[in-house]
C-alpha cells in the first residue's frame, strides 16, 4: 500500500483529518489559550471529553486536539475503560552493532527517538556461519513500562568458532511516564532462548538456555515485579522442551499461555496460572494449531501461519482454530504484537542468502476490529532494519510536532 494512503487510513483510526496544532505534554494542565470547553473548568471539560472516541477530538478544535496528549486527561481515559493513546515501539538497528529505539504517534504520524540505555546495546542478529539463520531480541511490555528481557551476543574467546552468550544481565525498563530506561534486577541466570510475558507490573521468565545448555534451568521460571524490582522462583515446568526457541508467552485473563516450537508434532502447550503458581495442559486443539506467532486481541487468540499467509482465530468450544484472512502481505511476518483491535508485525526485507535487505523493514498493521473483514496496512519506516516491536502508553515528553 503506498504511505500516503496507508498514512491517512492509520490517522482515519485515531482521529479525522484537520489542522494540527502545537500541544505541551508531561504536565498536568493543557497549553492552550482560552478554555477547552466555554463555561465549565478545564478539569470537567476533560472529564466529558474523556468518554468521546479520540477520533471525535480531531478538527474540532486546537483545545481540543491539544487535550489528547495531557497526561491527565490519559489517566481519566484509562480509568473509565476507554483506553490511553498507544505509540508503537521500535528497536531499531542503524548499523553495525549500533541500535537505538524509536516510538511512532500514530495522532501526529511522527517518529520519536527514545533515550539511550544505560549501557550500549549488543545484539547478534544473525550467525555467520548459517545462512538464513536469524536471532531475536525479547522484549515485553506493561501499560507503561517497555521491558527488553534477552537477546543474543557473539563471544569469540580466541576459539575458532564464535558462541552466542546471553546479551542482558538485567532488564532494561523504559517508563513512558518520566521518558526514563532504569536498570533492574539482576536477572538469577541471564538467558537466551527463553520464554518471557506480562501480567499486571509483574515479567515472567522461563526456560530457555544460559551460557550453556542446563537441564535445571531449562525447567525454571520466575517472576520480576516491575514495581518493587524483586525476582520470585516460581514452579518448575514439567519439560525442557521451551528452551530451544525465543518465545513469548501470551497474557490471557491472569493466566500466561506457550508452546515448545511451532511445528505440529511433538509438542508441549503449557498455561500458568498466576493465581495458584500453577502449570496445567493447554487444550488440545489449541496446542495442535499454534504452528506460528501467536496474539490475544480483544480476549480472542490469533495467530499467524507463515510462509501460508493465513491469519486465525481460535474458538474456544469448538476447540479449534478457523481461518480470517489469506493474504500474501502476511506471508513474512515475523514478529507479533496484539493491540487494542489491531495487531502490528514487522516485515523485514531480506537478499536471497537471508541477510537484511538495504530497504530495511516493513511496519505492518492488521485492522481486525474496524470491519467484518480484517484490513491490512502499512506505517511508513524512516530509517534502519526493524527487530523488535511493543505497543504501550505513550511517552510524556515535549511537544509531538518538535
Amino acid at each position: 500500500m503506498e504511505i500516503g494512503r496507508a498514512a491517512k487510513r492509520l490517522r482515519s483510526e485515531v482521529a479525522p483529518m484537520g489542522e494540527e496544532c502545537e500541544v505541551r505534554v508531561g504536565e498536568n494542565a493543557v497549553s492552550v489559550s482560552g478554555q477547552i470547553m466555554a463555561g465549565l473548568p478545564d478539569h470537567l471539560a476533560m472529564e466529558c471529553l474523556a468518554r468521546v472516541p479520540l477520533a471525535s477530538l480531531r478538527g474540532v478544535s486546537k483545545g481540543w486536539q491539544s487535550v489528547i496528549y495531557d497526561p491527565y486527561f490519559q489517566s481519566l481515559r484509562e480509568s473509565k475503560g476507554v483506553g490511553q493513546l498507544e505509540w508503537v515501539y521500535t528497536l531499531v538497528q542503524t548499523g553495525e552493532n549500533q541500535f537505538k529505539w524509536r516510538a511512532f504517534d500514530p495522532f501526529a504520524l511522527q517518529w520519536h527517538d527514545l533515550p539511550a540505555p544505560p549501557n550500549a546495546m549488543e545484539f547478534q542478529l544473525f550467525n555467520p556461519g548459517c545462512i538464513g539463520v536469524s536471532y531475536s531480541v525479547q522484549c515485553a511490555s506493561t501499560r507503561n513500562k517497555l521491558v527488553m528481557v534477552a537477546g543474543l551476543k557473539a563471544k569469540r574467546d580466541n576459539l575458532p568458532r564464535m558462541t552466542m552468550e546471553p546479551a542482558l544481565d538485567h532488564p532494561y525498563v523504559f517508563d513512558t511516564r518520566t521518558c526514563e530506561w532504569s536498570q533492574g534486577a539482576p536477572f538469577t541466570v541471564p538467558r537466551k532462548w527463553c520464554v518471557c510475558g506480562v501480567t499486571g507490573e509483574n515479567l515472567y521468565v522461563a526456560s530457555g538456555s544460559g551460557k550453556d545448555w542446563d537441564r535445571e534451568l531449562s525447567k525454571s521460571a520466575e517472576v520480576y515485579n516491575l514495581e518493587s524490582k524483586q525476582w520470585t522462583k516460581l514452579q518448575n515446568l514439567s519439560s525442557s522442551k521451551f528452551s530451544g526457541e525465543a518465545m513469548n508467552a501470551v497474557s490471557d485473563s491472569g493466566k500466561l499461555y506457550f508452546v515448545s516450537g511451532r511445528g505440529v508434532f511433538s509438542k508441549d502447550g503449557v498455561v500458568y496460572d498466576v493465581a495458584t503458581d500453577s502449570w496445567s495442559e493447554m487444550a488440545p486443539g489449541l496446542k495442535r494449531g499454534w504452528t506460528g506467532p501467536c496474539v490475544v486481541v480483544n480476549g480472542r487468540f490469533y495467530l499467524l501461519e507463515t510462509p501460508a499467509g493465513k491469519l486465525k482465530v481460535y474458538d474456544v468450544e469448538k476447540d479449534e482454530w478457523e481461518t480470517v484472512l489469506v493474504d500474501p502481505l502476511l506471508q513474512n511476518l515475523e514478529v507479533f504484537v496484539g493491540t487494542n483491535g489491531k495487531i502490528v508485525a514487522i516485515e523485514p526485507l531480506k537478499e536471497k542468502d537471508g541477510e537484511p535487505a538495504s530497504g530495511g523493514s516493513v511496519l505492518r498493521v492488521i485492522d481486525i476490529a474496524s470491519s467484518d473483514v480484517p484490513f491490512i496496512f502499512d506505517i511508513p519506516v524512516e530509517e534502519g532494519q526493524l527487530v523488535s516491536l511493543q505497543v504501550l502508553s505513550m511517552m510524556h515528553m515535549g511537544s509531538p510536532h518538535q
